[in-house]
């Protein structure tokens, strides 16, 4: 198994990455809401594999010095699927394996597959789940200030509690900050998880990032969260990660209701 040059990580394509690794692996696509309007504003791509594998099972059979391969080859094949099947809004896409060394390659073969979509970059947000791996402050607001300039937006994902979280979140002032989940299931009726929470939203107003509420699940805590002001949120209550077989054929019955709507106003008129 042979790896890809340094010098063209940069201009890789997925079936680069895809001749390193030893995986299969396909996407399942999940609905980001606004509450506001009951409508879907995007998607966030999630990895599975081609066996019904969990992510953490696929990233187990990765060798570690493939990793990165494998990080950009999920967000690469997010993007061609996604566009494939037509998926509008916004798409969310995780870069867990991105750190100040290799953040160009990243950004460079991310907005060639964007190129080659049906997407925009202004429609790509990055979500980084550990803002610890970005270095230190200096290479943290770089990090947001190289994803701005190639048009996309970034997202701190699975944010929880912690001073050094929210000084960090005030250097690196994402658009958006995802509520971990831990925080969002039961908040309804924990005082400390409510108490972190506004913590963390009165934050965000301050820095203008948007919140998204992650993993909710029942309706209290979406009245809960919606009364302190959040008005985005994923989840099972909204909607679960659908594989592309499963989103196609949603996107083509709802074509079908508008197709035979458009049919009918025609007739009355």
């Amino acid at each position: 198994m042979t790896g890809i040059d340094s010098k063209a990580l940069s201009s890789a394509r997925l079936d680069d990455y895809l001749a390193v690794l030893d995986v299969g692996i396909r996407f399942a696509f999940q609905p980001l809401v606004d509450e506001t309007t009951g409508r879907s504003f995007g998607h966030e791509a999630l990895v599975r594999g081609c066996s019904g594998e969990s992510p953490a099972q696929i990233i187990a059979s990765v060798r570690p010095e493939n990793l990165f391969y494998f990080d950009q080859a999920c967000r690469l094949g997010a993007i061609r699927e996604a566009s494939r099947i037509g998926l509008e809004g916004d798409l969310h896409i995780n870069c867990t394996e991105v750190d100040p060394d290799n953040l160009e390659a990243a950004l460079e073969s991310t907005a060639l597959a964007v190129d080659e979509s049906r997407f925009r970059p202004e429609q790509i947000v990055l979500e980084f789940g550990s803002l610890e791996r970005l270095g230190n402050p200096r290479q943290l607001a770089e990090v947001r200030g190289r994803a701005n300039a190639y048009g996309f937006r970034v997202a701190a994902d699975n944010f929880g509690a912690g001073e050094a979280g929210l000084k960090r979140l005030a250097v690196f002032r994402p658009e958006y900050v995802k509520l971990d989940h831990e925080l969002i299931t039961g908040i309804h009726g924990s005082l400390r998880r409510q108490a972190i929470v506004l913590g963390v939203l009165a934050s965000c107003r301050v820095l203008g990032i948007e919140a998204i509420a992650a993993g909710v699940e029942r309706e209290a805590e979406i009245d809960w969260l919606r009364q302190a002001g959040v008005e985005r949120f994923q989840g099972y209550y909204f909607g679960r990660p659908e594989l592309t077989e499963e989103v196609e054929e949603d996107m083509e019955f709802f074509r079908g209701l508008m197709e035979e709507s458009a049919e009918l106003r025609a007739s009355v008129g």
